[in-house]
């Protein structure tokens, strides 16, 4: 319950006053005053973009005979003002007593009640349209607009304001219309400007709103039947910074009385973590040494970082969450050009789900940025109990009510400490989550406590969702199912040690095809092992399952024992085993306690390896003069990490025949592939990924040692399934990984102010295999205008036609989609001297990547290149990314840190090679690349081009690991 001081200052904050009831200045909404926030210029709300959108088309009513279970009744009162509050998932097969009226989500029939709950049947919620526009609701200073800029940019969608719309109606600001007209009048005025907005602009939009008024929520909660509306939620200490509330215990309870009315008009929950300045901030302070080593970091490549560098965790963190809200592929993410990004995880073999307790992350007892190795998901356990690991609010979460007294179990901070777990793993790794609910003892209260935390997890999207299929019925299931949208259902079903089933017990063939018929993607089936046999049992279960599917495609199947005796079964399980984020000391688990994995992700593949299902395997890095490679060092320590015994090793050769002897080994597990052999290295291969064909050059080479029984080389999931297996090299698969790292570089690079337009122009020097995929980044990013310089003019005319063939030919695999204009008017221009007038008609590159080779080779001297001044004249700078990292000490680096002043920010080959090397990393073994622990040891393994060492250098990049995008 919100006390009288958080009303009255709730009261100021939905006038748009501060949080101590004071005005904030003109702008009386959240946005900060920016041209790009305002929706409506000409002072009419009606003008603001009218597109006529689409009345959705009503649903299917779907009949069933399922009658609850026998926790129905409890499970319904817990969720009656539960589903109120989540109109976007609202129960399609019940409806419950509600508070207030309920938004239908769908035309329904009645069926007979039972246990005093009324039946509704109806078909699944369908996919938001890919052009709905989506709004954003929240307190002010939760970041809103900020994040409906970064979201802008990536989907080219116009920014909508309702505050400023209405005061570009009005004339002033809520608060002081407020404070003129009265509560009434301002509130009435606040839902026509919304009305008006939500029917001009419910397509190809973001939309801000921080209004709380009853008839706002009306209209948001009916809004969200058909779009997007997300609860954006922030720390209570950062919201009370900006609303300059001092006291963090009011600043909270403000924060906790806000979120509970706006998830009673939204569907969708983002936690928008607050970044810390970290790097960006220790610019100019600290001791004599700390100076020192900043000045040599400058010499060395690396420039602090700025301020708004931090952002760009929040925008991937952010275009990750609308990636799984809106349908699949119309959001333009960045992992999507990574390779396992098409492969569904339990599809892969051999995966594992990093298990972490809730109450572990409440109490910061797990070092998030670890989480990601050996992991191909985090699963994140709930398991505490109200009122449990909450001491550090200082709170008491324990406000449970019986079932049926239409009060919520569990109050909002408690679920806002759930979406800031989500959040904050999304924000520091790039795995799935999956989330599993582990409910208290209690049988009446935790279904209804196990029940909340369900319906809460469908609001924050995550991957996978786990289904109890001991304590849910068959309506409960369909239920979930029909709202569960993109959320995977992972029907568990576990047996206490007590009864001690075996496996050929009917049940478990029962629950596999329950959770089948009820809409479960996955089925987990966990046994309690009690003897050795039960390890051989369950792989003679996995078979009955597939007989009795026959031909009918099943869903996939987790099934393996738990406890000591269950770990052969755990490590030898093919699809997303949970395990412990440590080594476990303590393999007894106390009587009544909940599962707990018992081995690691690395403990587990080091048994795959040691009872000979995978080989040890060999790597290389294959070019000219390739001694001085970084990728060994990177490689072969993310091997130990995982607990891979593969070795990686630079091999130099003059002509691509020094390869014979490796492609012949038939422990060869594939090569990076360096100058000057990323072309020619093409004619080896009979198959090319679609990168690799479009950038006409390969960095990647993959052996194949199953073909399909047309000869033809296996795709996706086919292909990384036959990782990690010696035999004979049957055909050889060439993929490229360098425009994943320029990409990212240029991403990491660009300020706000450079983000990609249409009118952006990039630069690339040099014609040769990096040069191609610098070119094929940019184009990635969405740059349309590209100019090329290289000494040989020849070769960057025929780099250019390469590309112009491609588009002129729609032939080139875009991530994002490019309308037919775009594309039209992507051109490239060669430069043919340094000397040479800027072309007509290309603004100045804010883009340029130098692909040149920096240090001598043999008897070729450096090329010490320097770029003519105007190249740099960009008012708003840029990033300039040299790819080599042999000497970090360049003339073309130099010239960009001399302007850094002016808004270039400059990037190495220190920056690009661990980016790559996680993409190659995924080809080589088919897991998740550790990307933390290879950027960290390829930088402490850098020596420059004398052989010298220099961590005191390089100290500052070592230290702004942790400030990096995962």
């Amino acid at each position: 319950m919100a006390t009288a001081g958080v009303k009255r200052s709730f009261a100021a904050l939905d006038s748009g006053g501060t949080g101590n009831g004071s005005g904030s200045g003109s702008n009386g909404g959240d946005a900060p005053s920016s041209p790009h926030l305002n929706g409506n210029s000409n002072g009419s709300s009606k003008a603001a973009r009218v597109d006529g959108s689409q009345t959705p088309r009503p649903r299917q009513s779907v009949e069933t005979d399922h009658r609850p279970s026998r926790h129905t009744h409890a499970i319904s009162s817990a969720a009656s003002s539960n589903w109120s509050s989540y109109p976007g998932t609202e129960s399609p097969s019940i409806a419950i007593g509600l508070s207030r009226e309920p938004t239908p989500v769908a035309s329904t029939t009645t069926t007979p009640q039972h246990g005093g709950v009324q039946h509704r049947t109806n078909g699944a919620l369908p996919a938001f349209p890919a052009d709905a526009s989506i709004v954003l609701i929240g307190i002010r200073g939760a970041g809103k607009s900020t994040l409906a800029i970064i979201a802008s940019t990536a989907m080219k969608r116009s920014v909508i304001d309702c505050e400023r719309v209405f005061q570009s109606i009005v004339g002033t600001t809520s608060w002081a219309y407020k404070r003129d007209h009265g509560a009434a009048d301002c509130h009435r005025k606040q839902a026509e400007v919304l009305r008006d907005v939500l029917a001009a602009n419910a397509r190809q939009c973001l939309i801000v709103c921080s209004w709380t008024d009853r008839g706002v929520q009306v209209l948001l909660r009916d809004f969200s039947r058909t779009h997007p509306v997300v609860l954006v939620l922030r720390d209570a200490r950062a919201v009370g910074e900006h609303l300059r509330i001092e006291d963090d215990d009011r600043a909270r309870s403000l924060l906790n009385a806000s979120s509970a009315i706006f998830r009673g008009c939204s569907s969708l929950e983002f936690f928008n973590v607050t970044e810390s300045p970290g790097a960006a901030g220790r610019d100019g302070d600290g001791d004599d040494a700390d100076a020192q080593a900043r000045k040599d970091a400058l010499r060395g490549g690396h420039h602090p970082p700025a301020p708004y560098l931090t952002l760009k965790r929040a925008e991937r963190h952010f275009l990750k969450f609308l990636s799984l809200v809106m349908p699949a592929g119309s959001i333009p993410f960045i992992e999507s050009a990574f390779p396992l990004a098409s492969i569904p995880t339990e599809d892969r073999r051999f995966t594992y789900a990093l298990s972490v307790p809730l109450s572990r992350l409440l109490r910061n007892d797990v070092d998030m940025q670890d989480l990601e190795t050996g992991a191909d998901a985090i699963e994140i356990v709930v398991d505490c109990e109200p009122g449990q690991g909450d001491e550090a609010h200082g709170t008491d979460h324990n406000t449970t009510t019986t079932p049926g007294s239409g009060s919520n179990v569990l109050d909002a901070e408690r679920l806002s400490d759930v979406a800031r777990m989500v959040g904050s793993i999304r924000r520091t790794t790039v795995v799935p989550v999956v989330y599993h609910v582990v409910p208290p003892p209690g049988q009446q209260q935790a279904d209804a406590w196990y029940m909340e935390h369900v319906l809460h997890a469908l609001r924050l999207a995550p991957e996978y969702l786990t289904v109890d299929l001991a304590r849910l019925g068959d309506y409960e299931l369909s239920s979930i199912a029909a709202i569960k949208r993109r959320t995977k259902l992972i029907g568990h079903f576990t047996t206490p040690a007590a009864e001690a089933r075996t496996w050929q017990d009917p049940v478990w063939m029962a629950q596999y095809r329950r959770a089948r018929a009820q809409g479960c993607d996955v089925v987990r089936l966990i046994k309690p092992a009690a003897a050795i046999q039960d390890n051989f049992d369950v792989n003679r279960f996995k078979a009955q399952v597939a007989d009795a599917l026959g031909d009918t495609r099943g869903i996939p199947l987790i099934a393996y024992n738990s406890g000591p005796r269950g770990r052969h079964s755990a490590c030898m399980n093919h699809v997303l085993t949970s395990v412990a984020v440590s080594p476990v000391s303590e393999l007894i688990t106390p009587p009544g306690a909940p599962l707990r994995p018992l081995i690691t992700a690395k403990e587990a593949t080091q048994a795959l390896y040691g009872s000979f299902l995978f080989d040890p395997m060999k790597l290389y890095v294959v070019g000219a003069h390739v001694e001085y490679s970084l990728s060994p060092a990177m490689h072969n320590a993310a091997f130990r990490a995982l607990g891979i015994p593969h070795h990686y090793s630079p091999h130099s050769t003059p002509s691509l025949r020094g390869l014979r002897s490796l492609l012949d080994d038939p422990y060869f597990a594939g090569a990076s592939v360096g100058l000057p052999f990323k072309v020619e290295i093409i004619a080896l291969t009979h198959s090319l990924s679609r990168h690799a064909r479009a950038i006409g050059a390969v960095n990647t080479l993959i052996p194949v040692r199953r073909l399909n029984p047309d000869g033809s080389i296996p795709r996706d999931e086919k292909l990384f399934n036959c990782r990690n297996r010696a035999g004979p090299v049957r055909a050889l698969y060439g993929d490229n990984t360098d425009w994943v790292g320029i990409r990212a570089c240029i991403r990491r690079g660009l300020s706000p102010a450079n983000a990609v337009r249409p009118s952006s122009c990039g630069l690339v020097i040099g014609a040769g295999g990096m040069a191609r995929a610098a070119v094929y980044a940019m184009l990635q990013l969405g740059v349309q205008s590209i100019v090329i310089h290289n000494r040989t003019v020849a070769n960057a005319e025929k780099l250019a036609d390469h590309f112009g063939q491609l588009f002129a030919r729609r032939d080139i695999p875009l991530l994002s989609t490019w309308s037919d204009a775009e594309a039209r008017t992507t051109r490239f221009h060669v430069l043919r001297t340094r000397d040479e007038a800027w072309p007509e008609g290309f603004r100045k590159p804010t883009v340029i990547v130098f692909t040149i080779p920096n240090h001598a080779i043999g008897d070729v001297p450096a090329p010490n290149f320097t770029a003519p001044e105007p190249w740099f004249d960009s008012p708003t700078g840029g990033v300039l990314i040299d790819l080599g990292y042999k000497t970090l000490d360049t003339p073309i680096l130099a010239q960009a840190r001399a302007r850094s002043h002016r808004g270039w920010v400059t990037q190495d080959g220190l920056d690009l090679l661990p980016e790559q090397g996680f993409a190659q990393f995924e080809l080589f073994t088919g897991r998740r690349a550790p990307r933390r622990l290879m950027r960290e040891n390829a930088l402490r393994a850098y020596t420059d081009e004398k052989g010298r060492s220099n961590l005191a250098q390089l100290q500052p990049r070592l230290n702004d690991i942790t400030e990096q995008e995962p």
